[in-house]
């Protein structure tokens, strides 16, 4: 049998009867798998440093992030993230976070209810306003005993759980018209039992619920209460005007010495911490008042919760990262989890280097960029002032791999410009045009940028120089064939294989510019104005050409589909009668032609030769259903889309078998350094086991391209796999390939 090698570093494996042996019986073992057509394999890339809530759990802390969950090992300060998925997870927009009696971790989100983790893993059926919840928007959790307090935006549930079995009943569930005002409002926001009273903080005071019946306690305390905490057998709440104290039926305000609004509470150790919304974490003091821990290691200073590790150490959560109290040192140990600054983007493009989005009005104008390991942002601060501090909204990588940068939308000054940057020397480039939304590169090497209403229309740069050749705009584009441009207020460009421009107009349908040969001599150019019948708007936001005179043009109302210079009403009508919204907000072909459409409601596509529509949302695997952007990757035959929920890495699966003979293990040989053994040049889903020499099975895998570990270097009882060579068996219906790899720690 010939030996086959994986693609790093081979190991050579002398034949031996018994190892020929082995290998016909697990060729022999045929493991069937099943073939799916146009199924996406989805990896997501999400910010998950935006922290709201902490939770102690399993010896780790959970942090409520809108991200997903993050578990950090406060040990080593190593950091892992949960984030939504079909089966699992059902928001990355968590609020808070709780270890329930039976040891499951409760999740509240903004939107879909209670997820419930169980410490193996897996999760339990996510409760929701079906099952007795006032609104799926989960805001406050609190345990004691076997019941579980749940705050909502709607009023409060009441659950209890069996610590054994997991299994819950709810209790009661209430608002504050059901309760005729007994709860003061149904924005609740956290729980304290002080003996056997439960306290309820809302955004219009106080409630208290005992012997069965709530109490309004406004008159206590009537304002808007962010946290409640017990300390020393004294409430505290959080409150705009500082932390309060209650005594003798007042609460008193406490802020000696606290800067600003207390928006949460932490007592630990005989001590009480507040958190603030800018000024960090303040540690207070009986007869000395409160002092600030300082800001020495964040780079936020909103504390939104605190909480302790099991070593006692404090954490926060802040709105960029986790952070450890250093106590008795000065300062903070800041943790951030891997992902993209910012969720929300509004362009992408895609070269050998990886991938870049515009962010768009982001609060920190800024490019993101993934190279395949890591993620990292160009900002205003981060290039020494080269990227202007204006909102990016359009980004492309010329055929020079230089990237060209749309700052926009606005008349004042200093105006938002034009940039060109490359990476491959770090040369900035301003340009002489501001307000530009999207750019395009004709097959002659130009680069046309359009503008917004702020700008003049189209312009052409010289695609090596950056130098600007030539606009097209309302007023020089008259005295030819046809309208000329009909606005200087545009949403995307394209040119066809005939070398024509194609410009989405606002909201003003499409033009279609021949320049017959010619660049500055408008003189003999030819237009085509295309707006009203055949198109379900005039407010166009991308445009893509698919070959001489054919493209598709996308707009606030559904899809345009263009034959031969004419609008196809049936295809127009076929397709978007299949979109997942009408609302079309990117377009982009891939390698094969087939056209991918970005959604206020999801992603679709378009089948280049006959014109089927299949579409996805969150529900099949996607970051968010408002899809804003989509760049293709040939290269790596990937589809990137960016959502307002995060950014999915998405590989179409071929439908067939998902490995070849160029399929390969790495890293192989496995040195000390290695974690993971993974599977390379897979187009599908595959299926496979490991075994070692003797035939022993070790595990039992599935992979595809977007989740490609196939063993943790850990035996089939946990232990670390010994040094040696291992086999792992690739199956897909009667198909079966061994690879080999070695373990050389």
């Amino acid at each position: 049998m010939p030996i086959e090698r994986t693609r790093s570093r081979p190991i050579r494996i002398w034949r031996s009867a018994a190892l020929a042996a082995l290998h016909a019986v697990l060729l022999a073992a045929a493991w069937p798998g099943t073939a799916f057509a146009t199924r996406l394999f989805i990896k997501n890339h999400v910010n998950s440093n935006q922290i709201v809530g902490l939770a102690a759990w399993q010896g780790r802390l959970a942090a409520a992030t809108f991200g997903g969950v993050v578990f950090a090992d406060p040990a080593t300060g190593a950091l892992t993230k949960l984030i939504r998925a079909p089966g699992g997870l059902p928001s990355n927009r968590i609020l808070c976070v709780v270890s329930s009696p039976s040891g499951s971790l409760w999740a509240g989100t903004a939107d879909r209810g209670l997820a419930r983790l169980r410490p193996d893993g897996g999760f339990r059926r996510t409760l929701t306003s079906f099952d007795g919840l006032p609104s799926d928007r989960v805001q406050a959790l609190y345990v004691h005993g076997d019941s579980v307090w749940v705050g909502t935006s709607g009023g409060v549930a009441l659950f209890t759980e069996n610590p054994i079995t997991g299994q819950f009943a709810l209790r009661r569930s209430d608002s504050s018209a059901s309760t005729g005002g007994a709860l003061v409002a149904d924005d609740i926001r956290a729980f304290q039992m002080v003996g056997d009273t439960i306290w309820c903080a809302t955004s219009a005071g106080l409630s208290a619920f005992a012997g069965g019946t709530w109490l309004n306690r406004a008159a206590a305390l009537g304002v808007s209460v962010r946290d409640l905490e017990l300390h020393a057998d004294t409430l505290w709440a959080s409150t705009v005007a500082g932390p309060r104290r209650y005594a003798a039926g007042v609460f008193t305000t406490v802020a000696a010495g606290h800067a600003g609004e207390s928006i949460a509470l932490h007592s630990t150790g005989g001590v009480l911490y507040s958190g603030t919304t800018g000024s960090g974490v303040y540690r207070y003091s009986p007869g000395a008042g409160w002092t600030a821990l300082g800001l020495v290691g964040l780079s936020n200073g909103r504390a939104n919760d605190l909480e302790s590790a099991p070593d006692g150490r404090l954490w926060i959560a802040t709105d960029n990262g986790l952070a450890k109290d250093l106590s008795p040192a000065v300062g903070w140990e800041l943790h951030l989890s891997p992902g993209p600054a910012v969720n929300g983007t509004q362009r992408a493009t895609a070269d050998a280097r990886g991938v870049w989005f515009a962010t768009g009005n982001s609060v920190e104008p800024s490019i993101l960029h993934y190279d395949g390991q890591s993620w990292t942002e160009l900002t205003n601060f981060s290039t020494g002032g080269s990227l202007q501090q204006a909102s990016v909204f359009g980004i492309f990588s010329d055929g020079a791999g230089k990237l060209w940068i749309a700052h926009c939308c606005s008349a004042g000054d200093p105006k938002p410009r034009t940039e060109r940057w490359d990476p491959a020397t770090g040369v900035w480039d301003t340009l002489g045009v501001t307000n530009l939304y999207a750019f395009a590169q004709t097959s002659t090497g130009l680069v046309f940028g359009v503008s917004v209403e702020h700008g003049n229309g189209a312009y052409a740069f010289d695609g090596t120089t950056a130098a600007l050749l030539d606009s097209l705009t309302p007023s020089n584009t008259q005295g030819g064939t046809g309208v000329g441009i009909a606005s200087n207020n545009l949403r995307g460009v394209s040119f066809d294989a005939a070398g024509r421009g194609w410009f989405a107009l606002a909201t003003s349908g499409l033009s279609i510019w021949d320049g017959n040969g010619t660049l500055t001599d408008h003189s003999d150019d030819r237009w085509l104005r295309y707006t009203g019948t055949g198109f379900p708007s005039d407010q166009t936001t991308a445009v893509v050409t698919t070959g001489a005179s054919s493209g598709w043009v996308g707009t606030v109302g559904g899809l345009v589909r263009m034959v031969n210079d004419f609008v196809d009403p049936a295809a127009t009508a076929a397709t978007n009668a299949k979109l997942p919204s009408p609302q079309v907000k990117d377009l982009v072909l891939d390698s094969d032609g087939n056209l991918w459409v970005a959604t206020s409601g999801g992603l679709a596509r378009v089948e280049a030769v006959t014109g089927v529509v299949e579409s996805w949302s969150a529900l099949d695997g996607l970051a968010g259903d408002d899809v804003q952007s989509l760049a293709w990757d040939s290269g790596r035959g990937v589809l990137w889309a960016g959502t307002s929920d995060g950014i999915s890495e998405i590989f179409p699966g071929a439908g067939s078998s998902g490995f070849s003979d160029r399929s390969y293990l790495y890293p192989s040989p496995l040195g000390a350094t290695a974690t993971a053994l993974r599977l390379g040049g897979i187009t599908d889903e595959v299926f496979g086991e490991v075994r070692d020499l003797t035939g022993a099975l070790i595990r039992r895998f599935r992979c595809d391209p977007a989740h490609n570990e196939v063993w943790d270097l850990r035996l089939a009882n946990g232990s670390p796999a010994a040094p040696g060579v291992y086999v792992v068996v690739l199956r897909a219906g009667d198909r079966s390939r061994i690879l080999r790899t070695a373990v050389v720690r």
